[in-house]
């Protein structure tokens, strides 16, 4: 019995691996165009962002974590991508008010994505350590 246990765990850490990196390297495009001032490219990789996150979470939740430990795990991922989509969107909405002039309205927005952000790394790093 352990060893079915161990795959299920072991195919759910494998996929919150994969999108978790891939999450990375969106959210790594998005502060590189901010950066350099692209506002339609940040929109743009931040819809990819979002479109990401909403596939991490059908991805994981047909998993079956049969530990305590994998249970707990993937309920932290999928709130934590979850809420990466909150900040996908909140960052399409910033970088849409940018384009449009509202400078207060996208530093908003931006707030608002930062904070769905930390909470959303915080959870994600926790279900890694519960599945590591």
């Amino acid at each position: 019995m352990p060893a079915a246990a161990d795959a299920n765990d072991a195919t759910l850490r494998t996929r919150l691996g994969t999108w978790s990196q891939r999450i990375a390297l969106d959210a790594h495009g998005i502060g590189l165009s901010a950066s350099l001032r692209h506002p339609r490219r940040m929109t743009r990789r931040a819809r990819h962002f979002r479109a990401d996150a909403l596939s991490a979470v059908r991805a994981l939740a047909p998993v079956q974590p049969t530990s305590t430990r994998g249970r707990r795990g993937k309920r932290l991922a999928l709130i934590a991508f979850r809420d990466y989509a909150v900040v996908g969107r909140q960052w399409t909405l910033s970088g849409q008010s940018r384009i449009a002039g509202r400078k207060p309205t996208a530093a908003a927005h931006a707030r608002v994505a930062a904070r769905y952000a930390a909470a959303a790394n915080r959870r994600l790093v926790a279900a890694g350590k519960l599945l590591g």
